[in-house]
């Protein structure tokens, strides 16, 4: 039996009004099972749907004859389950389930259906909320990682003004040393409100850039210069090659969002390392290359490079707001650039913002 005959609507079973409204389901998948949890009709949109999801991105489809066991189809037992309480308790049910082993979420809803036949029918209607659920996971990470990084300068802050208003008092080289460290904490702070600010404005849609032609080698001369004092409190050489590159740009935005990115490579770059900002134009797009000597990234890491307050091996082993990258990726979205990373353990990392114009297509990176 072909797949075109599988999903072909049996009006005889509900009626052709209402098997061609879940037919018409744009992203759920409607399924009919009977008693035993056996498929009797499925949606065209169920094929895609339910596919299973490989890893690499391959899709498999599952099976979809009449007679196939809900087992074979949806991978998570509490689909039976919600089916089976459908029809012991004769009211919808509704459950989460998963696919593909948690790498998706479906929503389940189980409503028992009366049909003319002595055989129970269940229509079980299948909605993907990997993303909602994502969402949600990501915002309560975000709370949880920002009252985090909230609290340790304050309590050090509590700390410090305890001690400088105690013991220290009447001690000049003491009040010195405990002020400094203050106003270290408050501009930690400082830095981690100010990029949230900065994020939730790019991310709200409510910065526009401002496109100019650029050249991209004063550009990072400009911000290098600036992040010179840092590098060389570290130990490490920072320098600017390529000549002048021009490009397309907000010159505002592009700024913070290099050095956002050379900021986060001199922190994890150890001392006697090298920072290379490289300008160059590759294939008609005018790029911005940072390459640092540092410890490089984990594969498992990588992924999440640009995800805000992430607490992987390199994001998150040393100081910061953990909000860098992601506004360097939002900055220069923001002006139709793409900004990626290639990193090896051991190897060092090089994150790359390609400029390229509309007819010029993406470039592809440079090894």
């Amino acid at each position: 039996m072909t797949e075109a005959e599988v999903l072909t609507p049996t009006p005889e079973l509900l009626g052709a009004e209402i098997l061609a409204t879940l037919a018409s389901l744009g992203n759920d998948a409607a399924l009919l099972l009977d008693a035993g949890r056996a498929l009797v009709w499925a949606s065209p949109n169920s094929a895609h749907l339910l596919a299973r999801q490989l890893p690499l991105g391959q899709a498999v489809p599952v099976p979809l004859r009449p007679g196939t066991p809900l087992a074979l189809i949806v991978d998570d037992p509490r689909a039976g389950e919600v089916v089976g309480d459908a029809l012991a308790n004769q009211q919808v049910t509704r459950a989460e389930i998963s696919q593909d082993g948690w790498r998706r979420v479906l929503r389940a809803v189980a409503a028992p259906i009366g049909t003319s036949s002595t055989e129970p029918v269940v229509l079980l209607i299948l909605s993907d909320i990997t993303h909602e659920r994502r969402l949600s996971r990501a915002h309560q990470d975000l709370i949880v990682n920002l009252s985090h990084d909230l609290r340790t300068p304050l309590a050090s802050l509590s700390l410090l003004a305890e001690t400088l208003n105690g013991e220290a008092r009447d001690d000049p080289v003491a009040t010195k040393v405990f002020a400094e460290r203050m106003a270290a904490e408050a501009e930690r702070l400082h830095e981690l409100v100010s990029g949230l600010l900065d994020l939730a404005r790019l991310e709200a849609g409510a910065e526009q850039a401002q496109l100019q032609l650029v050249d991209l080698a004063a550009l990072a001369s400009r911000v290098t210069a600036g992040l010179a004092p840092q590098a060389h409190g570290h130990d490490l050489n920072l320098e600017v090659v390529g000549g002048p590159t021009w490009a397309k740009a907000d010159p505002v935005r592009l700024e913070r969002a290099l050095a956002n990115v050379i900021d986060n490579a001199i922190k994890f770059t150890d001392p006697k390392g090298k920072v290379t900002v490289a300008v160059a134009t590759i294939r008609s797009c005018p790029m911005i290359s940072v390459r640092d000597t540092g410890a490089g990234i984990s594969p498992q890491a990588l992924p999440h490079i640009f995800d805000r307050f992430y607490t992987g091996d390199r994001a998150r082993s040393g100081p910061g707001s953990g909000l860098g990258l992601t506004i360097a990726r939002q900055a220069v979205e923001l002006q139709g650039g793409q900004i990626t990373v290639r990193s090896h353990p051991g190897a060092g990392t090089v994150v790359e913002i390609r400029l390229c114009p509309p007819d010029a297509g993406t470039a592809p990176a440079v090894v």
